[in-house]
């Protein structure tokens, strides 16, 4: 191969578009079809409260925002997160779940919720925002950030 193999490679330089971003759309609780209120607690935490999580280098309320922002992106209306309450002096926080299901098995509906927390939402926060660094060996371990319950909200 010669030095020169590539020496039209302008004629092929395609510079992709970006992405544009939509902005979040307006919450409507009609759209939705099932609402829930899920409490969060750290697993295995190294922290007391919130406020903690600056030693650590870690703003949650600013990355709850983020990763609730494009959970809320990603899910295209499928499902939607709002946060309810996180105070600096307490070691919960509160969100609200709403989302379409074609399913009227309880079971069905709590496995689906159960992937979108553990398999999206946790993930952005455990990683992207690293709260890695706020739960103990055994969280890490176990690849698990968070305890959780999911009370239906009528």
């Amino acid at each position: 191969m010669s030095d020169r193999f590539f020496g039209n490679y302008k004629a092929f330089v395609v510079i992709p578009e970006k992405k544009q971003k939509a902005g979040p759309k307006a919450f409507d609780p009609s759209d939705y079809t099932r609402h829930f209120v899920l409490t969060f607690s750290l697993y295995d935490s190294l922290i007391a409260n919130w406020k903690e999580a600056a030693k650590f280098k870690v703003q949650p309320r600013q990355g709850l925002a983020r990763v609730v922002d494009d959970f809320n992106l990603k899910h295209g209306g499928d499902a939607y997160l709002q946060i309810l309450e996180m105070e600096e002096d307490q070691s919960y926080f509160v969100l609200a779940l709403s989302c379409k299901t074609a399913s009227d098995q309880e079971q069905a509906v709590m496995n689906r919720i159960t992937h979108l927390l553990e398999k999206d939402f946790a993930t952005d926060l455990l990683i992207g925002e690293t709260w890695y660094q706020l739960i103990g060996t055994k969280g890490k371990f176990e690849r698990r950030l968070f305890s959780y319950s999911i009370q239906p909200y009528h």
